[in-house]
């Protein structure tokens, strides 16, 4: 079933990018034949119509070649840093909730772990460059100045293929770049992706506190904490959150400054898949857009065979539409060889005046 997942995933996700780019390839072909059709019916002078011709017969020929070697392109819901094409290229980019951030860096094989995924000490906060060279601060993890982030990581056709969530909450306006490794005789150049981020707090600055409503079972507080409900699971095996349309909801499984051995989220596609029940106690496990057709998740593809990250990354988000019709019930847990953590949202079609 996993792997009937995982593949059905890929299916979507790059059924979606051809769609696009076919679609903007159609476009520009319409609007080829719109220039041709002007030319016969204003009858322009012949060596006018010789010039547009070979002008149109360049950027027919040319045109969807360049568009599919791009450094940085936005693709519908996708911004795409391709540095696996470019290694000695940089992007940047202004973080939008509404798409997801996508960096592809090339495996070197001569580093060391270079097949175990991408390191996520290579994406860090931004603090300058010098000298050509960019500040590494790789030591302070990204996790100390963008608590609640998420990074997941696939290898295919030798590249990491890197998706950036920056979380609902960030209290400053911040830059974080992510680096690749330098291809051998590029070794004084380091490929980057910048991304800055604007302070928000929620999407529409909607939150009733400082966190996202959601279930902590890390039990990240301080400066680590990023939920409503930051929990031990043997004190606290369940925990509750109450949630309406247009709210944001989170779970997260790990710990930021504590090892927790065999954590994991499940299911592991949450909030995608979802246990689901009508207000009563017996669940069934189904795509959360099944009950909400309009819902968004973060991250917003499955986790791929190989996912590196994701023992680091146990965080998941829920973006509760506003068109919701009904009262909902849902959880999603955290697993810890074999002792569970249960968040439960009671989504709420109204709010309670």
């Amino acid at each position: 079933m996993n792997s009937q997942r995982h593949i059905i995933c890929h299916i979507n996700t790059y059924f979606s990018v051809a769609r696009n780019m076919f679609f903007s390839i159609f476009l520009y072909y319409a609007f080829s034949l719109l220039i041709f059709l002007s030319i016969y019916v204003f009858k322009m002078r012949k060596a006018l119509y010789s010039l547009l011709f070979y002008m149109c017969v360049c950027l027919y020929i040319y045109t969807p070649v360049l568009m599919a070697s791009l450094k940085d392109i936005e693709i519908g819901n996708y911004f795409i840093c391709n540095l696996k094409d470019y290694p000695t290229g940089n992007c940047s980019v202004d973080h939008d909730y509404n798409k997801t951030i996508k960096l592809l860096c090339p495996i070197v094989h001569n580093k060391n772990n270079s097949d175990k995924g991408y390191d996520p000490s290579y994406c860090f906060k931004y603090d300058g460059i010098k000298d050509e060279f960019i500040i590494n601060n790789k030591q302070n993890h990204i996790h100390n100045s963008l608590p609640g982030v998420i990074l997941t990581n696939h290898i295919e056709n030798d590249t990491y293929n890197v998706s950036i969530y920056p979380p609902f909450v960030v209290k400053e306006d911040i830059t974080i770049v992510c680096i690749c490794d330098s291809e051998k005789g590029n070794e004084g150049i380091t490929p980057y992706l910048k991304i800055n981020i604007k302070k928000t707090h929620g999407l529409n600055n909607n939150l009733e506190g400082d966190y996202v409503k959601g279930c902590d079972y890390g039990n990240n507080r301080g400066k680590y904490q990023f939920l409503t409900k930051p929990v031990k699971y043997i004190n606290n095996p369940v925990c509750e959150i109450e949630a309406y349309p247009g709210d944001v909801v989170g779970i997260n499984c790990n710990s930021y400054t504590t090892k927790m051995q065999g954590a994991r989220l499940e299911p592991e596609s949450c909030f995608s898949m979802v246990y689901f029940s009508n207000l009563t106690m017996q669940f069934t496990k189904t795509s959360v857009n099944n009950i909400m057709p309009n819902a968004k998740y973060y991250p917003d593809l499955s986790p791929h065979p190989g996912n590196q990250n994701s023992k680091m990354f146990l965080t998941s988000y829920l973006l509760i539409p506003n068109d919701l019709q009904r009262d909902i019930l849902i959880y999603c847990h955290c697993s810890y060889n074999g002792n569970k953590g249960l968040a439960m949202f009671h989504i709420f079609a109204t709010k309670a005046s």
